[in-house]
């Protein structure tokens, strides 16, 4: 066999033997078992294994390594209580947003649909800047200025509904800033955890994150539009500014992290090591592309449901705070079950799954279009399949990115997946505007849900589905903090 995996227990060393020399990836002997199943001492053709033959890959890391908890590290619990409270609060805006644009200032499909991508437009502005400055600085300490940074673009929305100042110009701008903000967020959250704790306790600390940022969506579109319609905008935004404050206080702290060298070379060197690493890694690449693929059928969809709701089937925002709750509450069921689904399935059939049922959700919602009274409990129903199908496979997503990439490239990882994966969101609404303005709210629906549908084929004939092996649950050792 020309392509061999071979694990050198004496020096605790994996390596990959190919034609063309040895490539490193980064990987220790905990990641070998989980990805390849891979026992000590014994020899395994890739090309079997996966059904091709990757050129070379090399896992380093210490024998003997153990699982542990993500909860024993101290600062893993200061971080999963900062995240809490950020999405907490996210969720107002998320509501109050659309909502003012429509109800308050009659923005017409169209504006909507810009409004909805200048808060994705900063992801193909910033993202790759981002994992520079992400892999540069302490990702703690920036987390916590940019929540300072969020509450105050919030605040500053706040005085101006006050001052009977809003406009949809104003809205926009408050839009873009968040977004922004966001977008760093994001890419530091993702590079930080491998930092927070061992790396057998990854997926336990992902699903952790992951169950209580879907508990907080669960519940922040219902308390969102119960506070909009009861004590109206400016107390739902003031309540998302001191949930911002209150998440950046706990990231201020947090015990330090360890610092980092600044990546060498020049910055566009460094963006293209970023790029080729992800377009080049035969697990990344397939992932990203799926992800692509839904966050351009979510940017149609996010583009005209707001619309559609309040002005077709003209629900309250109270009921519409319930539609989103069905997404939010399929997210907390997969965040909950979906680990167990992977150990059973494994994490490459439990990702292609996850996808599948995300792309199920989107199609089934131009169902309800049609149903009359029973439109409502529909879409919340199709909204918690496809939020239990999204947060299946992003869990498992984001488990192998922090796997498998070296600490010195995760934070240009994560910008590049945000780049060409997060950038489809805001072309996605841009088409979903003007496909709503043209077309009507339906047929974009209905597109939405089949270019979502069709997410899951970039996974079937990859190498994700043969990671059958399940990631390990059990711990023994604590983490340090």
């Amino acid at each position: 066999m020309s392509q061999q995996l071979e694990c050198m227990s004496g020096n605790g060393t994996w390596m990959g033997r190919g034609l063309k020399g040895i490539k490193e990836v980064g990987l220790d002997r905990a990641k070998a078992e989980i990805l390849f199943n891979l026992p000590e001492s014994q020899l395994l053709s890739t090309e079997d294994f996966f059904g091709w033959a990757p050129e070379s890959i090399s896992i380093r890391g210490t024998v003997g390594q153990r699982m542990t908890r993500a909860l024993q590290s101290s600062s893993f619990r200061r971080l999963w209580a900062s995240e809490t409270l950020a999405v907490s609060g996210q969720q107002v805006s998320v509501l109050a947003l659309p909502l003012l644009a429509v109800t308050t200032l009659q923005a017409t499909p169209a504006q909507m649909g810009a409004l909805v991508a200048l808060q994705g437009l900063p992801i193909l502005l910033f993202s790759l800047y981002a994992g520079l400055l992400v892999d540069r600085v302490h990702r703690v300490r920036l987390m916590a200025a940019v929540n300072v940074a969020r509450a105050a673009a919030v605040a500053g929305l706040l005085v101006a509904a006050l001052l009977n100042a809003l406009s949809f110009g104003l809205l926009c701008v408050v839009a873009f800033a968040l977004g922004a903000l966001g977008v760093i967020y994001n890419v530091a959250y993702q590079s930080v955890v491998p930092d927070l704790v061992p790396q057998g306790a990854l997926a336990d600390a992902n699903a952790k994150l992951e169950t209580s940022r879907s508990g907080a969506d669960g519940v922040g579109p219902g308390v969102a539009g119960w506070l909009l319609g009861a004590a109206g905008y400016t107390a739902a935004l003031g309540l998302n500014a001191v949930v911002y404050l209150l998440s950046a206080l706990a990231l201020f702290r947090m015990p330090h992290t360890r610092r980092r060298a600044p990546p060498s070379g020049s910055v566009t060197g460094q963006v293209r090591e970023g790029f080729s690493y992800v377009l080049s890694h035969p697990v990344i690449r397939p992932l990203m592309l799926c992800a692509a693929t839904l966050n351009l059928a979510k940017g149609i969809l996010d583009a005209v449901l707001v619309y559609y709701l309040a002005k077709t089937l003209s629900l309250t925002p109270t009921q519409i705070g319930l539609v989103f709750m069905g997404s939010n509450a399929g997210f907390l069921c997969g965040a909950l079950f979906g680990e167990r689904l992977a150990q059973r399935l494994g994490i490459g059939r439990a990702s292609v799954l996850g996808a599948a049922l995300a792309g199920l959700g989107l199609l089934l919602l131009p169902a309800a279009t049609g149903a009359g009274a029973l439109a409502l409990p529909l879409f919340v129903v199709a909204r918690f399949i496809f939020g239990f199908g999204e947060l299946m496979f992003y869990v498992q997503h984001i488990t192998l990115r922090q796997s498998v990439t070296p600490d010195h490239l995760q934070g240009r990882m994560h910008s590049v997946i945000r780049f060409l994966a997060g950038g489809m969101f805001p072309i996605g609404a841009l088409l979903g505007g003007l496909l709503g303005q043209r077309f009507g709210q339906t047929p974009a629906l209905l597109i939405a849900g089949a270019v979502g549908s069709a997410s899951a084929l970039w996974l079937l004939r990859s190498a994700v589905p043969a990671l059958h092996h399940r990631l390990p649950s059990a711990v023994d050792a604590a983490a340090d903090g």
